[in-house]
Protein backbone atom coordinates (compact mmCIF):
# COMPACT_ATOMS: atom_id res chain seq x y z
CA UNK A 1 0.00 0.00 0.00
CA UNK A 2 1.41 3.40 -1.01
CA UNK A 3 1.68 6.52 1.12
CA UNK A 4 -1.20 8.27 -0.64
CA UNK A 5 -3.46 5.27 -0.16
CA UNK A 6 -2.56 4.97 3.51
CA UNK A 7 -3.36 8.66 4.06
CA UNK A 8 -6.70 8.35 2.24
CA UNK A 9 -7.62 5.20 4.16
CA UNK A 10 -6.56 6.64 7.53
CA UNK A 11 -9.40 6.64 10.13
CA UNK A 12 -9.04 10.39 10.70
CA UNK A 13 -9.92 10.98 7.05
CA UNK A 14 -12.96 8.74 6.92
CA UNK A 15 -15.25 11.36 8.55
CA UNK A 16 -14.70 13.84 5.76
CA UNK A 17 -17.11 13.61 2.90
CA UNK A 18 -15.41 16.07 0.59
CA UNK A 19 -13.72 14.38 -2.31
CA UNK A 20 -10.08 15.30 -2.89
CA UNK A 21 -9.64 16.63 0.64
CA UNK A 22 -7.26 14.59 2.67
CA UNK A 23 -6.51 15.04 6.33
CA UNK A 24 -3.01 14.22 7.37
CA UNK A 25 -2.55 12.97 10.86
CA UNK A 26 -0.03 14.87 12.96
CA UNK A 27 3.40 13.33 12.93
CA UNK A 28 4.25 11.76 16.19
CA UNK A 29 7.38 13.23 17.63
CA UNK A 30 10.01 10.52 17.67
CA UNK A 31 12.45 10.37 20.46
CA UNK A 32 15.67 11.78 19.03
CA UNK A 33 19.06 10.26 19.82
CA UNK A 34 21.23 13.37 20.01
CA UNK A 35 24.36 11.51 21.08
CA UNK A 36 24.24 9.31 17.95
CA UNK A 37 23.79 12.38 15.75
CA UNK A 38 26.70 14.10 17.45
CA UNK A 39 28.83 10.97 16.95
CA UNK A 40 27.99 10.96 13.25
CA UNK A 41 28.91 14.64 12.96
CA UNK A 42 32.18 13.96 14.81
CA UNK A 43 33.02 11.04 12.47
CA UNK A 44 32.18 13.14 9.40
CA UNK A 45 34.36 16.00 10.60
CA UNK A 46 37.19 13.53 11.33
CA UNK A 47 36.87 12.09 7.82
CA UNK A 48 37.00 15.61 6.36
CA UNK A 49 40.05 16.45 8.48
CA UNK A 50 41.84 13.28 7.36
CA UNK A 51 40.95 14.02 3.74
CA UNK A 52 42.28 17.57 4.08
CA UNK A 53 45.51 16.30 5.66
CA UNK A 54 45.98 13.81 2.84
CA UNK A 55 45.29 16.52 0.26
CA UNK A 56 47.92 18.72 1.93
CA UNK A 57 50.42 15.82 1.95
CA UNK A 58 49.73 15.13 -1.71
CA UNK A 59 50.19 18.82 -2.54
CA UNK A 60 53.56 18.84 -0.74
CA UNK A 61 54.60 15.65 -2.57
CA UNK A 62 53.50 17.23 -5.86
CA UNK A 63 55.56 20.36 -5.19
CA UNK A 64 58.62 18.26 -4.27
CA UNK A 65 58.18 16.18 -7.43
CA UNK A 66 57.85 19.36 -9.49
CA UNK A 67 61.02 20.79 -7.91
CA UNK A 68 62.92 17.56 -8.59
CA UNK A 69 61.67 17.49 -12.17
CA UNK A 70 62.66 21.13 -12.62
CA UNK A 71 66.14 20.38 -11.25
CA UNK A 72 66.44 17.35 -13.54
CA UNK A 73 65.40 19.46 -16.53
CA UNK A 74 67.97 22.13 -15.61
CA UNK A 75 70.71 19.50 -15.25
CA UNK A 76 69.79 17.86 -18.55
CA UNK A 77 69.71 21.25 -20.28
CA UNK A 78 73.22 21.99 -18.97
CA UNK A 79 74.42 18.59 -20.21
CA UNK A 80 72.80 19.23 -23.60
CA UNK A 81 74.45 22.65 -23.87
CA UNK A 82 77.84 21.16 -22.96
CA UNK A 83 77.39 18.32 -25.44
CA UNK A 84 76.41 20.73 -28.21
CA UNK A 85 79.53 22.81 -27.48
CA UNK A 86 81.75 19.71 -27.61
CA UNK A 87 80.05 18.64 -30.84
CA UNK A 88 80.73 22.03 -32.42
CA UNK A 89 84.38 21.84 -31.33
CA UNK A 90 84.69 18.31 -32.68
CA UNK A 91 83.13 19.32 -36.01
CA UNK A 92 85.59 22.24 -36.27
CA UNK A 93 88.52 19.91 -35.58
CA UNK A 94 87.20 17.44 -38.17
CA UNK A 95 86.92 20.22 -40.80
CA UNK A 96 90.49 21.36 -39.99
CA UNK A 97 91.77 17.77 -40.24
CA UNK A 98 89.99 17.28 -43.57
CA UNK A 99 91.57 20.50 -44.85
CA UNK A 100 95.04 19.40 -43.72
CA UNK A 101 94.50 15.98 -45.29
CA UNK A 102 93.45 17.55 -48.61
CA UNK A 103 96.51 19.83 -48.52
CA UNK A 104 98.76 16.85 -47.70
CA UNK A 105 97.29 14.92 -50.64
CA UNK A 106 98.10 17.83 -52.96
CA UNK A 107 101.71 17.96 -51.71
CA UNK A 108 102.02 14.19 -51.91
CA UNK A 109 100.85 14.26 -55.52
CA UNK A 110 103.39 17.02 -56.29
CA UNK A 111 106.17 15.01 -54.63
CA UNK A 112 105.15 11.89 -56.52
CA UNK A 113 105.18 13.74 -59.82
CA UNK A 114 108.56 15.33 -59.03
CA UNK A 115 110.12 12.02 -57.99
CA UNK A 116 108.74 10.06 -60.92
CA UNK A 117 109.67 12.84 -63.36
CA UNK A 118 113.25 13.19 -62.10
CA UNK A 119 113.93 9.48 -61.79
CA UNK A 120 112.53 8.92 -65.27
CA UNK A 121 115.05 11.39 -66.63
CA UNK A 122 117.83 9.83 -64.59
CA UNK A 123 116.86 6.34 -65.69
CA UNK A 124 116.55 7.46 -69.28
CA UNK A 125 119.97 9.05 -68.99
CA UNK A 126 121.42 5.91 -67.43
CA UNK A 127 119.83 3.78 -70.11
CA UNK A 128 121.42 5.87 -72.85
CA UNK A 129 124.79 5.93 -71.07
CA UNK A 130 124.60 2.17 -70.56
CA UNK A 131 123.64 1.68 -74.16
CA UNK A 132 126.66 3.76 -75.25
CA UNK A 133 128.95 1.72 -72.99
CA UNK A 134 127.63 -1.54 -74.35
CA UNK A 135 128.00 -0.32 -77.86
CA UNK A 136 131.56 0.72 -77.13
CA UNK A 137 132.35 -2.65 -75.61
CA UNK A 138 130.76 -4.38 -78.48
CA UNK A 139 132.84 -2.45 -81.00
CA UNK A 140 135.95 -3.11 -79.04
CA UNK A 141 136.56 0.51 -78.43
CA UNK A 142 136.90 0.01 -74.71
CA UNK A 143 138.54 -2.74 -72.85
CA UNK A 144 136.61 -4.47 -70.19
CA UNK A 145 139.45 -4.32 -67.75
CA UNK A 146 139.94 -1.08 -65.98
CA UNK A 147 143.26 0.61 -66.46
Amino acid sequence: MGLRQSVVDHPANSSRAEPGFVMVAPVETAKRDWSAALELVREASEAIRIRDERATEMEIEHRLDAERASEDIRTLQEQLDETELRLAETEARARAAESRAAEAEVWLAKMHDAIVGNFSRVLAGEDSAEAELRAAFANGGLSEEPA
